[in-house]
């Protein structure tokens, strides 16, 4: 019987053909760390770096998040409070257009009141709302008489009232949206954050 070689030939599978070779598989896959190191140092530390300001910018959108109060339109009664204030805005407008009073007052009134209705938020409520109320100071200090006059003061008594109410919840809001200010300045991402809403000119 003739000696094996110290290299056995390939197994054959049935029929007479060589079995193919299985080469290894590649592992698939990997950790983190792993493909960073074979993406190069270099790309791996922008990699790590962006994450870094990932992690903070989303850090700091929470944490702001969570100190900023709900929606001024959504505080208390001030949804009411605005659509009233916006009646007796109209009221006033009604007399002021009856009587021929100015023309550009009333205008600028007019789309005060446009805007005022358009507005979302504390910073868009209050600059439509000190807008209207310019406007309509200058119609409620007409001279009128008569029944028309009593019309304008009611009107007029009316849209003051329901701005001291909307002062009221401003002033509540601010109060909040303050910690979230505080803290908004203390943000190291505050250039890519939105600044805190609040009221203007309480």
């Amino acid at each position: 019987m003739p000696a094996m070689s110290a290299q056995q030939a390939p197994q054959r599978a049935p029929g007479g053909t060589a079995a193919p070779q299985r080469s290894p598989q590649k592992k698939e896959g990997g950790s983190l760390k792993e493909k960073l190191h074979a993406m190069g140092q270099g790309a791996g530390i922008a990699v790590m770096a962006l994450l870094l300001v990932l992690s903070l910018f989303v850090g700091n959108f929470r944490a702001l998040q969570s100190a900023t109060p709900k929606a001024f339109l959504r505080q208390g009664d001030v949804k009411s409070i605005v659509e009233d204030r916006i009646d007796a805005a109209q009221n006033v407008l009604t007399v002021a257009q009856r009587n021929g009073l100015s023309t550009s007052a009333i205008t600028a009134a007019e789309s005060a009141v446009k805007e005022l209705e358009k507005a979302k938020t504390a910073q868009a409520i209050s600059r439509a709302d000190q807008t209207l109320t310019s406007a309509i100071s200058e119609l409620t200090t007409a001279q009128l008489t008569g029944e028309e006059e009593r019309s304008m003061l009611r009107a007029a008594d009316d849209f003051a009232e329901q701005g001291s109410f909307l002062r009221q919840e401003a002033r509540a809001y601010n109060k909040e949206a303050k910690k979230a200010e505080e803290l908004y300045e203390k943000l190291p991402t505050k250039f890519v954050l939105p600044e805190p809403d609040v009221y203007e000119g309480i």
